[in-house]
């Protein structure tokens, strides 16, 4: 007999970006589950939900700790109560920190309810005030699902009820590994042999202590990487792909200034935000994340399912996806050397990048196939509300 599909209410904490939450969404939808979207305001990532179908409320939910503002927060999450009492779902799934704490109080709404927190990074655990309220309220939730095996151990350490690993999957279909790169090479004139190599990912500031200097995304590691990558690689054509994640200028021409301080800025592109990633990444050689904090990583995904030459920090969930000297190369966080001797090496070694590259590919065929993610994540709800019904059910 097949089971009856669940009432879901997924929340984000986030108007932008967000892919892996509208595909996460999305794919519960196909599934025929009734899933309801809530984010914190309207944006792009609204829309996309709602050209799939999907429909969103927007409701301005949060933490503060301005007095004029508290009065607006209280009624914001207040909403977010009663929609959780008269939506009565099966299941309360929040995404990133903020959206779990509310959804944590929002859930006295409907208390028969699977209470789910995804984590698909760590950064805001880096904040004293939002890691103790977390660790506070942390067994709240019947579940917490760790986007990579690192934030799952982090969770298992701070003592949460039960704790799985599923990571953000994608459509592994849509990026053909056989597309051509001309397009891309030939806007910036580029002849078909020239060496190229580029991160791919939004930019903004970092608030962790000790990297103060260093963005999440570690933009500045690239950039300080450079001259030595031109040393050793000299016709190499270097780019920044992507732009201010909430449209604060000022970083980006912080970075520019930066290239140009290191006499780089000819040899840097800064591509802004691009929608034609699968071109982008077809002209890439190799695809670098210098990340200080990262999960599993959409852009080193991307990049081994076009068979790229692929090196990442040793931090987070990126060990998950670039496994160093089978589908990449892995360097200590922060460290420009490390960081430019790995990109040299791959550069200069074009069948071993090609060998990590298909390897890599077959890799994230298997783990990141959004129908094989979400059917998780649909069975990691199924056994916690019966876990929840027994329990209930037990004097």
């Amino acid at each position: 007999m097949p089971e009856r599909s669940l009432r879901i209410v997924q929340v984000a904490a986030t108007r932008v970006g967000g892919d892996w939450f509208h595909d996460q969404v999305t794919g519960l939808a196909r599934l025929g589950h009734e899933v309801l979207a809530v984010l914190p305001a309207d944006g792009p990532l609204a829309g996309r939900l709602r050209a799939a179908g999907v429909p969103v409320e927007i409701i301005p939910f949060g933490l503060t700790r301005r007095i004029r503002r508290l009065p607006g927060v209280a009624a914001a999450n207040l909403r977010l109560l009663r929609l959780v009492r008269e939506f009565r779902p099966d299941v309360i799934h929040a995404h990133l920190l903020v959206a779990a704490l509310c959804c944590r109080l929002a859930a006295l709404g409907h208390r028969p309810a699977l209470r789910v927190t995804q984590a698909p990074g760590m950064p805001q655990l880096n904040r004293p005030v939002l890691r103790w309220l977390d660790r506070r309220t942390l067994r709240r939730d019947d579940l917490l699902i760790g986007s990579c095996q690192a934030i799952a151990e982090v969770y298992r350490a701070m003592g949460a009820r039960a704790v799985a690993v599923s990571y953000y999957g994608c459509d592994v279909h849509r990026l053909d590994p056989h597309a051509s790169g001309a397009g891309f090479r030939h806007e910036f004139g580029l002849a078909e042999g020239t060496p190229t190599a580029g991160m791919v990912a939004y930019m903004y500031r970092s608030g962790l202590r000790g990297f103060r200097e260093i963005g999440v995304k570690g933009h500045e590691v690239f950039l300080d990487a450079c001259p030595l990558i031109l040393e050793q690689v000299p016709g190499a054509q270097l780019f920044v792909v992507g732009d201010s994640l909430m449209g604060d200028e000022s970083y980006r021409r912080d970075l520019e200034a930066r290239a140009a301080a290191l006499q780089v800025a000819d040899r840097v592109h800064f591509t802004g935000r691009r929608s034609d990633i699968s071109s982008v990444m077809a002209g890439l050689d190799v695809v670098v994340s210098p990340s200080i904090q990262e999960s599993a990583c959409y852009t080193m995904v991307e990049a081994l399912l076009m068979r790229k030459g692929a090196v990442a920090s040793d931090v987070g969930g990126l060990p998950d996806t670039v496994q160093h000297g089978e589908t990449g190369l892995l360097v200590p966080p922060a460290n420009p050397a490390a960081l430019a001797a790995a990109v040299t090496e791959l550069l200069t070694d074009p069948a071993r990048r090609q060998e990590m590259g298909s390897r890599g590919r077959e890799h994230c065929l298997r783990r990141f196939d959004i129908d094989a993610t979400v059917a998780q994540v649909e069975s990691l709800y199924r056994a916690g509300l019966r876990r929840s019904k027994r329990a209930r059910q037990t004097p």
